[in-house]
């Protein structure tokens, strides 16, 4: 496929998957469509992500192939109102206007009717999107039996499916669980009750009668709740690839077609062969079915991270019309442009600029800083935040999937959807397992009829091989670790664009940092002062600075600012180039400068001065002196200051193992005192912005697997060159980042979070393919009957609870990643902050007269 082909992408939902087996054929059946690019489908989410080529495929198609392997795909219908058609080509106009929206399967339009009848996947667009389309067409439009467009009343929701689903689901384990209960006690009370055994004879209306019962409550048990298994399993053989489903379907069938035989036709088996199991096939659909419904539970758990994020979402947002009259309506029929209002203590419906009005903005949910934000007008605001106080009037700048938190919602849901290398093996041995389990299954059936002569002992070893090999948790061992790790990854602000990105960074040994606005503030500060009046020298050179465009101008003129001194009035203010500058400041003549410039006025510098300058100098700060006349009152030390964080966290990185590597445009000095501070092992200075990507290649061609850190404005090319790209960025950046990983609160701390997030995940994914290969190579032979000589044997009701338990487990362990903590870079209570500890002293430097 051309590299210039337009792809679209198909998000949607899959119903019946139980197994790595099924995820895998729905896979492969889906990659082998003519268009599509690439095809994953996450077993835990139960979702398909499909990239395509529209020439030569569409959606609906897509869907139907889902449908053709057995399973249901998650779609939703609604009708729309159109009005203003007048001809057939208006009707081929909306269709397509419809058809071209992302998410819609199939749409058709009626001119007679005035109506659109509309084919859509739920959470890729919203029946108001719908809508929307059609205006955009040129037609008005709104959702039928209701004028408001409320999406939530139009359609049921993936959530609600879902929901209904789990629902079922557990009426079933309730049904199946109580006739299992009722066989068991007809068929083995006798066992333990002989008494029981005497009184079920003396009612029994004829000779076998309670088998009979047996078979009637087992034939409801297995093609009522447990036809969940028999369909898609007999649908998965007709595709020549079985799948758990198939494995329970023939192992509870087989159990149950024996008995049902022995019931039916005694006289074809000997006496001693004339044994009932339908406790063992009921039993083993009930528990299978219960392991089904904890884990349906667990994966409520693991997507809780998206719930949340959608939870921020507004619902409804109050319009300003033309009049500015106040109309409440559906967040989604906001459009660029529109000014609303938002009122104390609500959510900013979407993303936008405040016209008018003044309040504290809590933006916790996206920089994780307590302390709310002071707005007014003129300043960008993000969908999702809260307004605590104060009424606002805001302009919508982004709407929809433009937001903000719609872009974080869908880089999380695209990181839990992707599928990691490490996941390339469980396919591979799913692939063949299931066939081998058969297998295995059928050589235990004969070996036993051949050692034991016993068809009903060979019949137990057979059915409990089949019960207890689901591959249920070698299919989630992967994507639920991803789904917990990555969402609790973006709870701490670390977004993953893609799963792939958790794997290659528990790998990487490099990190690389650009220095400015990453490990520095990435502005001018006033880092040390010193002289016989220091704050007067200050004082004094901030008036003078207030004239002044010059970076270290600013930095002067903030520092005084932020000590809450008054900034005095300047008059005839002169810079002299390549020296400094002059003014008259309360009467007297102030000058601040370079040592020349006061070498030039004849003002006299101590021997101390100088001395000092030159080391503050020698560490990358830029010195300057202030002299009132002809007396020198001061020095102060500008640089780019050194992020609080910054300390700690290398620290930390090496701590982990990880060569910390530096890439600056600045001088070699002021690169090496930075590196020097911060314990950097390599720097690499004087480096153009277009040149840093050639600083990961390098890095790359010496075999290390490198990070790249940066502010993302000029660092494009080298967080794409980089195995790993990481972004520091402000929420409002979070939609035009290139990199792999972005860091919404834009701290540094965030790289070491991200690392141990990825590790952590990586880890909890190697434990869980552990247990999942061990659990089935430790209890497949058991099964089989290895251990029969021992004493030692697998009845399979017992295999079908420890079936459900193995997935169980994997689930549960994954969910331990939600415990996951985010890196506190923060210096301890009552320290100072690791990049002033080796600071000059900010004392004057000489002695008093």
């Amino acid at each position: 496929m051309s590299n210039s082909t337009q792809l679209t992408e198909l998000d949607i939902g899959i119903e019946g998957m139980t197994c790595a087996s099924c995820s895998t054929r729905v896979e492969r059946a889906l990659a082998q469509l003519t268009g599509v690019a690439s095809a994953t489908v996450n077993l835990a989410t139960e979702r398909a992500e499909v990239r395509y080529d529209p020439a030569q495929l569409n959606a609906e198609r897509i869907a139907d192939t889902i449908r053709d392997t057995g399973y249901a795909p998650i779609t939703d219908e609604l009708d729309l109102t159109v009005e203003g058609m007048t001809c057939a080509s208006c009707v081929g106009r909306v269709e397509r206007a419809l058809k071209k929206t992302p998410g819609v399967l199939a749409a058709e339009v009626n001119l007679a009717t005035e109506r659109a009848h509309v084919r859509f996947v739920p959470g890729m667009v919203t029946p108001d999107e719908l809508a929307a389309a059609v205006s955009e067409a040129g037609y008005a439009s709104h959702l039928l039996n209701n004028e408001q467009g409320d999406a939530e009343m139009a359609s049921t929701s993936e959530a609600d499916k879902r929901k209904a689903s789990q629902h079922a689901l557990g009426r079933d384990v309730i049904l199946a669980a109580a006739l299992a209960l009722v066989i068991m006690v007809l068929s083995m009370g006798a066992a333990f009750i002989p008494a029981w055994d005497r009184a079920l004879t003396a009612i029994s209306p004829f000779e076998n009668f309670w088998g009979w019962v047996q078979l009637v409550l087992a034939s409801v048990v297995l093609f009522g709740p447990g036809w969940r298994f028999f369909r898609p399993g007999f649908i998965a053989y007709r595709h020549l690839s079985p799948d758990m489903n198939s494995l329970v379907a023939t192992g509870t069938g087989a159990a149950w077609a024996y008995s049902a035989l022995v019931v039916l036709a005694p006289f074809l088996f000997p006496p001693e062969a004339r044994h009932l199991y339908f406790d063992s096939a009921a039993v083993v659909i009930a528990a299978v079915l219960g392991g089904k419904y904890l884990e349906a539970l667990a994966k409520g758990r693991t997507s809780s991270a998206i719930r949340k994020l959608v939870g921020l979402q507004a619902k409804t947002a109050h319009r300003l019309d033309e009049n500015g009259v106040e109309q409440d309506i559906p967040v989604s029929q906001l459009r660029v442009g529109d000014r609303f209002v938002v009122r104390p203590g609500e959510r900013l419906p979407v993303d936008g600029r405040i016209v008018d009005g003044k309040a504290h903005i809590d933006q916790s949910m996206l920089t994780g800083e307590p302390l709310p934000v002071s707005k007014s007008t003129d300043d960008d605001v993000v969908g999702g935040t809260v307004n605590q106080d104060g009424r606002l009037t805001v302009e919508a700048t982004s709407v929809g999937r433009d937001t903000v938190l719609a872009q974080i919602i869908k880089l999380v849901e695209s990181a839990q959807t992707g599928k990691l290398p490490i996941q390339g093996l469980a396919d591979r041995v799913v692939r063949i397992f299931t066939p081998v389990v058969l297998a295995i299954a059928t050589v235990t059936f004969i070996v036993w009829i051949i050692l034991s002569g016993n068809i009903s002992l060979a019949l137990v070893a057979a059915v409990a091989v089949l019960v207890v090999a689901c591959p249920c948790a070698m299919g989630l061992a992967t994507p639920a670790a991803i789904m917990v790790g990555t969402g609790r990854a973006a709870e701490l602000g670390v977004l993953f664009r893609k799963g792939e990105a958790l794997e290659t960074l528990s790998h990487i040994d490099t990190i690389l940092f650009d220095k400015t606005g990453t490990l520095t503030e990435g502005r001018p500060a006033l880092t040390d002062q010193g002289g016989s009046d220091p704050d007067e020298a200050l004082r004094l050179a901030a008036a003078l600075e207030s004239a002044s465009e010059h970076p270290l101008g600013r930095a002067i003129l903030a520092a005084a600012k932020e000590r809450d001194g008054i900034i005095p009035a300047v008059a005839d203010f002169r810079v002299i180039p390549g020296h400094g500058i002059e003014g008259r400041v309360e009467n007297r003549l102030i000058r601040v400068g370079s040592r020349r410039f006061m070498t030039r006025e004849n003002i006299e510098l101590d021997e101390v001065f100088i001395q000092t300058a030159a080391r503050l100098e020698g560490t990358g700060r830029t010195v300057v002196f202030v002299a009132a006349d002809d007396t020198l009152l001061g020095w102060l030390a500008i640089a780019d200051r050194i992020k609080p964080q910054a300390h700690r966290v290398v620290q930390a990185l090496h701590e982990r193992g990880l060569r910390v590597v530096m890439v600056t445009g600045d001088a070699r000095g002021t690169a090496d005192a930075v590196a020097a501070e911060l314990q950097i092992d390599e720097v690499h200075a004087e480096v153009l912005p277009q040149e840093k990507s050639q600083v990961v290649t390098a890095l790359q061609s010496q075999g290390r697997s490198v990070a790249f850190v940066g502010d993302g404005i000029n660092d494009a090319p080298a967080l794409a060159q980089a195995d790993v790209g990481i972004a520091l960025a402000s929420g409002t950046d979070i939609a035009i980042e290139a990199a792999d990983v972005t860091l919404t609160r834009g701290e540094l701390a965030g790289v070491v979070t991200a690392l141990d997030a990825a590790r952590r995940t990586l880890g909890n994914i190697r434990g869980n393919l552990f247990w999942a290969f061990f659990y089935n190579i430790l209890l497949i032979p058991i099964a089989a009957g290895v251990a029969i000589p021992l004493g030692i044997h697998l009845n399979p009701m017992v295999a079908g609870v420890a079936m459900g338990l193995s997935s169980v487990f994997v689930l549960g362990n994954s969910l331990r990643l939600n415990r996951l903590k985010s890196f506190n870079a923060d210096p301890p209570t009552g320290s100072p902050p690791a990049s002033d500890q080796n600071n000059l002293p900010q004392q004057p430097l000489t002695q008093p007269s």
